[in-house]
């Protein structure tokens, strides 16, 4: 029943967005005609279709990155009018099968929105496992939380590095995970390091540069390393860099929505980590509202630094990337600029222990009281 779609469907797409979402889409996967024409015909895009009686009906698209081995769903739409006959699990089924079956990829992931709990239970019928929430993540009517969810080629799963230890706050997350996945091993929770305040010693200003080509150009000659700059489908569009020279943080910041990655730092990221309250601050004034960051799970240090600096592990996903023979974990590290506010979420049970463990996660951080009566 899907296809693939093609530049003459653009316009019924545009149409079919518009029907669901409004204009509250933030994606310009259903908004950028030009954008869409350049995915349709993108070798590495994957975009099916759905029609009834001749009318585009769904929409959902895939994206491979070659290099990294992953996959990416996004964009999945199904007119009102044809909800609840099961075309939103064929149209991820397709997909998935699809982006795995053909060698390209090792795992595909998504994200699914937290209003109802269908799109959710849609991935999980469809193989996809629950690994995590973004609090906040994008702004559409209101900052909406979301939820990771992934799928593995067979076997993948089981040839993973194992990790000897990572910092204590990470536990909770890594029991969540366990559950869901396993681990190769268990590793050993470290207390969380306490960063020393640094009183009196000035910080180097910072400059925000705002020059999409210029920034690629520079990311590309300065960060060359492929665990340096894995950061799957996502390409830096703004660089800060300290005024001294010390260091440069790569990043892609959303003015439409406020969320922003940090994407990679020179010379390395513990150059940078005893500035990031700086950074964040320099970026929350450029309209960033939510900002993460992909850290492999073996990076101890840079783990304890985010930690220290009010970042939260929000989600996992294991075995993302190949190293040798195995595959590594990774963290999604975030810091979120706005008040949480989880009511009227909407989340399948699959995500609960997620969910705990980054509200108590923000407890500890943002609401501990100890010391405060004595």
């Amino acid at each position: 029943m899907f296809e693939r779609a093609s530049v003459e469907d653009i316009d019924e797409l545009l149409r079919l967005y518009r029907k669901v979402y409004g204009r509250a889409y933030a994606l310009p996967l259903g908004t950028d005609p030009q954008v869409m024409a350049a995915e349709i015909t993108s070798d590495r895009t994957s975009w099916l279709v759905a029609r009834d009686n001749g009318e585009l009906v769904a929409s959902i698209v895939g994206n491979v990155e070659p290099a990294d081995r992953l996959g990416k769903m996004q964009g999945l739409v199904v007119h009102p009018e044809h909800r609840g006959g099961g075309l939103a699990q064929q149209a991820v089924s397709s997909l998935a099968e699809l982006i795995l079956s053909d060698g390209r990829a090792d795992s595909v992931y998504g994200t699914a929105r937290t209003t109802s709990t269908a799109p959710q239970r849609v991935c999980l019928r469809s193989g996809f496992k629950a690994l995590g929430i973004f609090p906040n993540l994008r702004k559409a009517a209101r900052h909406e939380t979301m939820v990771l969810l992934a799928r593995h080629q067979d076997g993948v799963l089981e040839q993973r590095h194992p990790v000897e230890r990572v910092p204590a706050s990470l536990g909770p997350l890594l029991d969540a995970v366990d559950k869901v996945v396993g681990l190769p091993v268990r590793p050993e929770l470290v207390p969380d390091a306490e960063v020393p305040v640094r009183r009196g010693e000035p910080a180097p200003e910072v400059e925000l540069i705002s020059a999409p080509r210029f920034v690629l150009r520079r990311y590309n000659e300065q960060l060359t390393n492929a665990d340096r700059r894995f950061y799957p489908f996502h390409t830096p569009n703004v660089l800060l860099a300290a005024a001294d020279g010390s260091y440069e943080v790569f990043a892609h910041l959303s003015g439409n929505d406020g969320y922003c990655t940090l994407i990679g730092a020179n010379p390395d990221a513990m150059a940078v980590a005893r500035h990031l309250d700086l950074l964040i601050e320099q970026l929350n004034d450029y309209g960033a509202f939510y900002i993460e960051t992909l850290v492999p799970l073996h990076a101890f240090d840079e783990l304890g630094q985010l930690l220290a600096h009010g970042f939260l592990p929000a989600a996992a996903y294991p075995a993302m990337r190949r190293d040798g023979e195995l595959f590594r974990d990774y963290v999604v590290m975030a810091r979120t600029m706005q008040p949480l506010d989880f009511r009227g979420l909407a989340i399948d049970a699959a995500f609960q222990p997620f969910t705990e463990q980054y509200i108590e996660a923000w407890k500890q951080m943002y609401l501990n009281t100890r010391g405060v009566f004595r």
